[in-house]
């Protein structure tokens, strides 16, 4: 049998929140495990852009890992979006650029930096039950452990997730693959529909990632995404599938929830953010930051973990909370009538407004 192992902090979940989380934590001097119940990495559903706020934070988690310079000197740079309704187009410049990393570089950057950090990282191990309420007992797929405090970062949509319930009516799905394309533009483009957006950009060597959201009563696949936008359909034609697609679902939208009872939740799975505002990865590495931040006195002992967590709650709702809201608002713009959301989109050609947009729905630095 097993004996069981001893932790400051476990972190359910190896994506950027998670890694975020362990690299913090464990420079800070904690003991930390790491749990991702798949191989790791993989090719995960995202548009991989990368905002110029996430960008500090990211190079300070990847210090000293030797291939992550490369990876970041050579990204694509984005310093430009284009919306693009129907046959109608608006660009607009993206400042301070952003960048374009796949998340498979990424989350190997970070898994190897939380490595590096000390982390006990533990791939293709499930977590079965988690027992406790500080310290926590982890029964998983590879052993037993204890730990002081628990940060779930496994993903909008897992086990702990409290509200499993779907709404009525058909569901929302993501959808992304890589291409080759004979023209990679230096931009992030969006493509609105009837029921879903597609956005596309370069990812380097040639070629683009394109990630959708989309109602399933209206498309299944990236094909049929395609087929959903005039220019879209005629870009993608002479498109090269580069990787297999990958999908996940449902996309649900719920209150945020950092916290429930003594866990914490960092990145998705304390709130979705909707994928357009191009601010999910931020939100993801800067609130797993927060969360082993605000534990640092738990797991050396000093602070009860019930303060830690209340303060992880008070930072995430005023550093995060007002971004889910304003992308909420703007979501709300897509079910407009169909006869009045051109006139809202070409209300989006009015100077400023698109930067304003932005501001709402991005983390300050």
């Amino acid at each position: 049998m097993l004996a069981t192992s001893q932790l400051d902090l476990a972190i359910i979940g190896g994506g950027p929140a998670g890694t975020a989380a362990a690299i913090t934590a464990a420079r800070l001097g904690a003991k930390v495990g790491l749990f991702e119940a798949r191989d790791f990495p993989r090719h995960k559903v995202c548009g991989e852009f990368v905002s110029a706020e996430s960008l500090n934070v990211l190079r300070g988690l990847l210090a000293g890992v030797p291939e992550a310079a490369g990876v970041l000197g050579s990204a694509p740079v984005l310093a430009q979006t284009r919306f693009v309704f129907g046959r109608r187009m608006i660009e607009r410049q993206v400042s301070p650029p952003a960048l374009s990393i796949t998340r498979f570089a990424m989350d190997a950057l970070l898994w190897q930096a939380a490595q590096d950090a000390g982390v006990d990282t533990q791939p293709n191990c499930e977590v079965f039950t988690v027992e406790g309420e500080g310290p926590f007992t982890l029964l998983t797929s590879c052993g037993t452990y204890v730990a002081r405090a628990l940060i779930v970062a496994a993903g909008r949509w897992s086990q702990f997730t409290s509200d499993r319930s779907l709404p009525a009516g058909p569901k929302w799905i993501g959808v992304k693959a890589h291409f080759r394309a004979p023209q990679t533009p230096a931009s992030t483009d969006l493509y609105f529909f009837e029921h879903g957006y597609c956005g596309v950009q370069p990812i380097g060597d040639g070629m683009v990632n394109a990630c959708a959201m989309v109602r399933s009563d209206v498309a299944t696949s990236l094909e049929g995404v395609f087929a959903q936008n005039p220019l879209l359909a005629a870009r993608t034609r002479e498109w090269q599938l580069a990787a297999p697609a990958v999908s996940t679902a449902p996309l649900v939208y719920r209150q945020p929830q950092p916290v429930r009872g003594n866990l914490i939740f960092a990145g998705d799975a304390a709130a979705f953010i909707d994928p357009f505002a191009g601010d999910g990865i931020s939100i993801a590495l800067h609130s797993g930051k927060l969360a082993a931040e605000c534990l640092r006195e738990t797991v050396a002992g000093r602070l009860p973990l019930e303060d830690a967590i209340a303060a992880y709650h008070h930072e995430y709702n005023r550093q995060f909370v007002p971004l889910l809201a304003a992308a909420a608002r703007v979501r709300s713009l897509f079910s407009l009538p169909e006869g009045v959301k051109p006139l809202a989109f070409e209300l989006l050609r009015l100077p400023g407004l698109i930067s304003y947009l932005m501001r709402k729905t991005r983390r300050s630095n």
